[in-house]
């Protein structure tokens, strides 16, 4: 009824409010009161979430793993949710309003030809491992110096993107509401803990299938709105609704290029993020069955173009309708303004619910995946085995409540970047792609060594952090920071690549018995009775994409 009463005000809103206004802060109505409503009981649920999955954690891994124990459905609606938190909502609408359509590149090239990869060859290795954890099958591929190195290097970018999220949510309660930065990361941030301390990784999973029937119910009717508006551009800036006729080639002094989209977004980012990250992965190890784990991608990508539409489109509509967007307003404002001047109180009430349930599942999933690591990673491998399951407990409830205090100051770094879209990819390349670059040499090839790997992480990154010093000190230039991003993730790839296969080369260490099972078995995946319903699954998706770009191009 709530939803329904919301529907007819957004309509009445839209048909004959001021949908140009650009007033930096809503000036609530008396009636948004009762909307507001809406958001505290959303917190409550989510705590008592917290509270009835206590029960289910006798043990450490239980508690930070939950490996192997949640049916398909759920699995899959947590996998979506964790990927739809600050990175997507917040981050990609203001690329849309930023870069125009450009953002669909992030779903149709950076995220499903990704994923059908996972499903078909990653995610089989994964499950035949008997791996719980990314950090867990480096150390069976090549050794415990790996593991470690990978797991703080993690640790650290989880830190960073938990302070973009509460970045986000305070951007968003700002717009909305009116509060401080500094009250904003401090509410967000004691809820997300309140119920992550109590129910672990699976009250995590659990509230991201609620927080995912949220955010569908207070974004879709916005985004079908915006269509309905008129997003189209025209004029001099009718190139922003184009995907490909007005990119060049390659062009370093362009906003972007196909080169960068296509090579840095689409093979090196998307892949380093769909494949290897932690939280995702810790997600789809929870499926019961190995079947089940590699559908778990798959069904999640046809959620993933829906949410291309739900979150573009206001992007592109916040552009027209806010001209201050990049000047007197930050773009990471776009989707939460756009909700001032189109919904009425209870349904903006619900769309800023919407929106606070999508930071924080991407909070709390960063937040669970840092215990995790720290506690089975490095604490447990590294610094006090055959401890008691009751001592890694506590471990893990210490190092979450860390991870929230550390991320309050993270969140502070976003203020340099003109969108948080800009700092989530500096991330990724210079962390991401070169482990990218080492777990397709370990999965691809016997040969590489854990020497070499590490020489190959180690010159990957150096080489990014240096192109990152010649592009600040305005000894290289770009068109945009996203497209430095996109560029500075092929070089890292490409030279941990390279030294990795060298470096293993003249390597005298030997191999371990298990690494056949490590790698990929290409003819398997074609043969394989049992997995035609999964290459049903990606031929739909792939088609889908092709004829998405197409019609965008």
């Amino acid at each position: 009824m709530a939803l329904l009463i919301g529907s007819i005000g957004l309509v009445s809103t839209v048909l004959f409010g001021s949908a140009t206004s650009t007033a930096p802060i809503l000036r609530r109505p008396p009636a948004l009161s009762v909307g507001l409503l809406i958001l505290p009981l959303y917190f409550l649920v989510t705590i008592a979430i917290g509270w009835v999955a206590r029960r289910q954690n006798p043990s450490a891994n239980a508690y930070l793993n939950a490996s192997r124990s949640l049916p398909l459905w759920i699995v899959v609606a947590a996998y979506l949710a964790a990927n739809c938190g600050a990175l997507e909502i917040v981050g990609l609408s203001a690329m849309a309003a930023q870069y125009g359509v450009q953002a669909f590149n992030f779903y149709w090239i950076g995220a499903i030809p990704a994923m059908v990869f996972l499903a078909n060859w990653m995610m089989p290795i994964y499950r035949r491992s008997g791996v719980r954890s990314v950090p867990e099958y480096l150390e069976f591929r090549y050794g415990p110096g790996l593991r470690l190195l990978n797991a703080c290097v993690l640790a650290i970018t989880m830190l960073l993107l938990a302070g973009i999220s509460l970045y986000a949510m305070a951007q968003v309660l700002l717009v909305v509401i009116g509060f401080s930065f500094t009250t904003s990361i401090l509410l967000s941030g004691g809820v997300v803990l309140a119920y992550v301390l109590l129910g672990g990784v699976k009250a995590t999973i659990y509230n991201e299938v609620f927080q995912l029937a949220v955010m569908l119910a207070g974004l879709l009717p916005v985004a079908i709105l915006s269509l309905r508006a008129g997003v189209v551009p025209a004029g001099e800036q009718a190139a922003r609704w184009h995907l490909w006729t007005s990119m060049p080639v390659a062009s370093r002094a362009a906003p972007l290029d196909v080169f960068g989209v296509v090579v840095g977004l689409g093979f090196v980012l998307s892949f380093s993020y769909w494949c290897t990250d932690f939280v995702l992965m810790q997600r789809a190890f929870t499926a019961r069955t190995e079947k089940a784990a590699r559908q778990v991608p798959l069904w999640a990508g046809f959620g993933k173009i829906l949410f291309s539409m739900i979150v573009v489109l206001p992007g592109l509509a916040a552009y027209r309708l806010f001209p201050a967007l990049g000047h007197s307003r930050r773009f990471d404002q776009a989707l939460p303004a756009l909700m001032t001047i189109s919904y009425g109180p209870v349904m903006l009430g619900l769309g800023l619910t919407a929106l606070l349930a999508s930071l924080m599942s991407g909070l709390a999933a960063n937040v669970s995946a840092f215990a995790a690591i720290w506690t089975e990673d490095i604490y447990r491998s590294r610094l006090a085995r055959h401890r008691s399951e009751t001592h890694y407990l506590l471990i893990g409830r210490i190092s979450a409540s860390a991870a929230i205090a550390i991320s309050l100051l993270t969140s502070y770094i976003d203020f340099l970047f003109g969108s948080l879209m800009e700092h989530v990819q500096l991330i990724f390349s210079v962390f991401s792609a070169p482990f990218w670059a080492i777990f397709l040499l370990g999965m691809s090839t016997r040969r590489t060594t854990e020497r070499g790997a590490i020489a190959g992480f180690l010159t990957g990154t150096t080489v990014a952090l240096l192109h990152l010093a010649a592009t600040s000190l305005g000894w290289l230039h770009y068109g945009s920071v996203m497209n430095a991003n996109f560029h500075v993730a092929i070089y890292a790839f490409s030279s941990a690549v390279v030294v990795g296969w060298f470096a293993s080369s003249s390597s005298s260490g030997e191999l371990s018995p298990s690494v056949p099972r490590l790698v990929f078995r290409w003819r398997s995946a074609f043969h394989e009775d049992a997995n035609r319903l999964l290459w049903i699954l990606s031929a739909i998706l792939l088609s889908g994409c092709l004829v998405l770009n197409w019609i965008w191009r």
